[in-house]
C-alpha cells in the first residue's frame, strides 16, 4: 500500500510538471516579438495588409486572450490534436508520427551503444585500478564529456562523409548516417556511465561483505558479477533512465548534422519558420518523454534498491 501511494504521488507530480512546462512555454511563445498571425499572412498571402492579418489572427485564434488560447490548446492537446502546421497545412501529430521512427531508431541505437561500451569499460577500469587500462578509460571519459556533440558530429561528417564517402552527406535515411548519429549522441554518455560504474565498483569493493566473501574463498570474478555489479546496478540504471530523455531531445542536433528526417529536424524547421503548432507540440512531447523517463528511472531504482524503496515509502 505505501508503494502504491508513492506511485500515485509520482504520477500527480508528473501531471503538475507537464502542466507547468506547457503553461510556461505557451506564455513565452506568446511573448515573442514576432506576431505569428502576421508571419503566416505574409507567407501565404502576397502583399497582405492589416485587414488580411486581422482575418488570419481571428482564424488562428490569436484574437483571444492568452489564458483562453492556452485552455483551448490544452483541451485539444489532451486528445493529441495539435492543429495543422502553418507551413504544410497538415495535422502536426500525423507529421510527427511519421518522423518519430527515425528519432526513436537513433535514440534506441544510442542507448544500446551506451550499454555495450560503458558497462565493460567501467568493469575493466575497476579491475585494472591504477594501471594503464584504468588511465586510458578515465582519459576517454574526460574526453567524451569535453568534446561538444556538434563538433564531433561535424568531424564525423567531414571524415566519413566527405573524405571516405561512407554515407551521403545530403539525403535522408542512410543506415550509416543513423549509425554515426547514434554514436555521436551516445559518446558523452558512454564516458560518464563508465566513470560512474568504475567509481561505484571501487567504493563497494571496500565494504565488509567483500572481505567476508574473499575470506570464504569466493573468487573475485564471482564477487564482481554477483555482488558488486548488483549493488552498483540501481544508481547506474537510475542515471541511465534519466538520460534517455536527453538522448531523445539531443537527436535534434545529430539529425540536423547527419540529415536524418526525425522529430528534431521537423521541430527545428518549424521554429525557424515560426510554426506555432509545431513548436508547442514538440515542447509537450519532449517534456512527456523527459518526465516518463525520469519516472521509469525512479521506479527501476526503487525496485533494484530496497533502501530507496523504503525511503520513498517513509515519505508518504
Amino acid at each position: 500500500m505505501p508503494l502504491l501511494k508513492a506511485l500515485i504521488s509520482k504520477f500527480v507530480h508528473v501531471l503538475c510538471v507537464l502542466l507547468g512546462i506547457t503553461l510556461i512555454s505557451f506564455v513565452l511563445a506568446n511573448l515573442s516579438p514576432v506576431d505569428p498571425a502576421e508571419a503566416y499572412a505574409k507567407r501565404h498571402y502576397k502583399g497582405a495588409g492589416e485587414e488580411r492579418i486581422a482575418e488570419v489572427r481571428k482564424e488562428l485564434g490569436f484574437d483571444k486572450s492568452v489564458p483562453e488560447q492556452y485552455l483551448s490548446w490544452l483541451q485539444r492537446a489532451v486528445r493529441l490534436d495539435f492543429g495543422e502546421s502553418y507551413l504544410t497545412h497538415k495535422p502536426v501529430m500525423r507529421e510527427m508520427a511519421g518522423a518519430l521512427p527515425t528519432t526513436l531508431n537513433i535514440a534506441i541505437l544510442a542507448a544500446v551503444l551506451i550499454l555495450l561500451f560503458s558497462v565493460p569499460l567501467g568493469i575493466l577500469a575497476a579491475e585494472r585500478e591504477g594501471r594503464l587500462a584504468d588511465f586510458l578509460i578515465s582519459g576517454f571519459a574526460f574526453l567524451s564529456l569535453s568534446i561538444p556533440g556538434y563538433f564531433l558530429g561535424l568531424l564525423c561528417v567531414f571524415l566519413f562523409g566527405f573524405q571516405l564517402r561512407l554515407f551521403p552527406v545530403i539525403g535522408h535515411g542512410h543506415p550509416l548516417s543513423l549509425m554515426f548519429a547514434a554514436l555521436v549522441l551516445a559518446f558523452p554518455m558512454i564516458g560518464s556511465l563508465a566513470k560512474m560504474l568504475r567509481t561505484l565498483l571501487l567504493e563497494y569493493r571496500q565494504r565488509d561483505f567483500v572481505t567476508y566473501a574473499l575470506a570464504r574463498g569466493i573468487s573475485k570474478r564471482r564477487i564482481m558479477w554477483h555482488h558488486l555489479l548488483r549493488n552498483a546496478a540501481a544508481p547506474c540504471v537510475t542515471m541511465f533512465g534519466q538520460n534517455i530523455g536527453y538522448l531523445i531531445a539531443g537527436t535534434a542536433v545529430v539529425e540536423t548534422i547527419f540529415s536524418c528526417a526525425g522529430i528534431g529536424t521537423y521541430a527545428l524547421h518549424g521554429a525557424l519558420n515560426r510554426d506555432f503548432p509545431v513548436i508547442t507540440a514538440y515542447i509537450l512531447i519532449m517534456a512527456l518523454f523527459f518526465v516518463l523517463c525520469n519516472l521509469g528511472a525512479d521506479l527501476a531504482g526503487m525496485l533494484l534498491n530496497p533502501k530507496t524503496r523504503k525511503a520513498q515509502e517513509n515519505r508518504i
